[in-house]
């Protein structure tokens, strides 16, 4: 799994590129990301998941991850940009659908 971040001005924008999000090194990787973004001040979290096919339970506690921290520093809803009909399925039958934005595509997003 490839994971980039960038930050355009107070949005954290995390990109995932692979067959399955929830590898094991996943997690660590997007955790320190997401929290070298916070430590730059941002208040809006977007997740890209265009370009991920599945998603597996450690995925899902990434996600949570994201929502739980991205809370704790009084930030927005998280955003996810581009999920598929199988990572949506995943979220809507765990419930963890309810904590999130969707979008498209990050076209759609002011950032």
């Amino acid at each position: 799994m490839q994971i980039e971040s960038q930050k355009i001005n107070s949005t954290g924008i995390i990109s995932f590129s692979g067959k399955m999000l929830g590898e094991p090194a996943d997690s660590k990787v997007f955790e320190s990301q997401l929290k070298e973004l916070i430590k730059q001040g941002i208040s809006r979290i977007i997740i890209d998941l265009k370009n991920v096919h599945r998603i597996n339970s450690t995925g899902l506690a990434i996600l949570i991850t994201a929502t739980t921290l991205c809370a704790e520093c009084g930030g927005d809803k998280v955003s996810l940009v581009g999920t598929n009909d199988f990572i949506q399925g995943a979220l809507t039958l765990t419930r963890l659908n309810q904590f999130f934005e969707y979008y498209n595509s990050l076209k759609e997003i002011k950032t």
